[in-house]
Formats: C-alpha cells, structure tokens, sequence
C-alpha cells in the first residue's frame, strides 16, 4: 500500500541503500525500492531516470561518505605517517561495512561514471584526499604514482577481505600501520 511520502527521494535511496547489502545491485530493482519505501512502483521514476541512476545516487553518495570520513580525520600537528595509517584503516572499514556498495563504487558493470558527473566528481574528491595525505610525505613529483600504488595496495587488500575472507577487522589496524610504513618508505625511496 503506498502513501504520501515527505522525502520520497531520500526513503528510495534509503531502501535502495539497505537493498544493496542484502540482495546485491545487480538483483536490486526500482519496484523493490518503493515497496520497501512505501511508495507507489511509479515513484522512483520521479526521481531517477532508470536502475543505474538510482545507482548511481548511491555511488555518489558513498564517494561523499569517504570523503567526509577522511577529512574529519584530520588532527593538527598529525605526523602524515599516523593519518595515512588511519585513512587506510578508515578505507577498509568502509569496504568491509558496506562491500556491496563498495563493490558498485568501483565497478563498472551497473554504473558507469562517465555518465554521472557528480557521482564521478565525488569519487575524485575523495581520492583527493588519499593524494593529500601522501602529498605531505612524497616529493611533489611523485605525490601521483605513490599515492596510485598506495590506493592500490590498501584498496587490493580490501577487496580480498571482501572477496575472500582473507582477514576480518580484527586485522585492520595492523595492516593499516604496515600500510602506511610501506607506503612511506616508497614516499621517501629515492625517484628511480
């Protein structure tokens, strides 16, 4: 039964958001949405234009969640060593709490960002700030390689976690130290 919704576009991202975890994005569908909304099956076209545009919302939104994450973190007087160690502890957290929205995020199977300028735009945005933490410790010339082999390293790591199981949270603090050291010692290994 369907009623009057104050913020239907918020309650379709909402229940999209709680479907993802649970069914996956490829089996999520805009019917499903409403329902679990309480909303008509018509009302997600009001807002989105089709399944990847709603996906897409959730891309956004959770690049902004990152990044958001990310620059709270940030304490004065931070050696760059400690707040890269956190950033990568805080990235995989994020993977392993949401790894259906985190598998969409860097996936192009269901939603493709060239398509979708702020959910694109947002993704840069966060990974800005993975680059301005290394940027405090890498040459400038090399801020972009070390911070692409950095990304990787952390974002590999938390894939397998996901994919695998190859470790819980308990791990993550550790890693997130060994992370940032090897990361650091690249920052500071002379430019070959």
């Amino acid at each position: 039964m369907a009623y009057h919704h104050g913020n239907a576009r918020a309650a379709l991202l909402a229940a999209a958001a709680e479907l993802l975890e649970g069914e996956g994005a490829a089996r999520l569908s805009l019917r499903q949405c409403a329902e679990r909304a309480g909303l008509s099956r018509q009302a997600p076209y009001n807002h989105f234009a089709d399944k990847e545009a709603l996906l897409a919302e959730l891309v956004r939104e959770g690049y902004q969640r990152l990044g958001e994450r990310l620059r709270s973190d940030a304490r004065p007087g931070d050696a760059p060593l400690d707040r890269l160690a956190r950033a990568a502890g805080i990235y995989i957290a994020f993977g392993q709490g949401t790894p259906a929205l985190f598998r969409l995020m860097f996936g192009k199977e269901l939603v493709d960002l060239s398509r979708h300028d702020e959910a694109r735009q947002a993704a840069s945005a966060a990974l800005a700030e993975l680059s301005a933490i290394v940027a405090a410790m890498a040459p400038a010339t090399d801020t972009r390689e070390v911070s692409l082999v950095g990304w990787s390293l952390v974002h590999g790591y938390t894939s397998l976690c996901i994919e695998t199981g190859l470790e819980g949270p308990a791990q993550r603090k550790h890693r997130s130290d060994l992370f940032a050291r090897t990361i650091e010692a690249l920052a500071r290994a002379p430019a070959a």
